[in-house]
């Protein structure tokens, strides 16, 4: 009886801990978006910048 319910109070706080994290990824989902699309910006204006020759521009 004592291992069935260490077995049950650990599947429980299995589940529980799940939950937390699918809660807090729900929950900062916007924040992790907006993060991303800021780094994808910035990447994408690094590489357009690349393109001018800025040493035939200012001669």
């Amino acid at each position: 009886m004592n291992k069935t319910a260490r077995f049950v109070l650990k599947t429980v706080a299995a589940g529980l801990a799940f939950c937390a994290f699918v809660c807090l990824v729900v929950g900062s989902w916007s924040d992790v978006y907006e993060a991303i699309e800021r780094r994808r910006a910035c990447r994408l204006s690094k590489q357009e910048s690349r393109d001018y020759a800025d040493e035939e521009l200012y001669q």
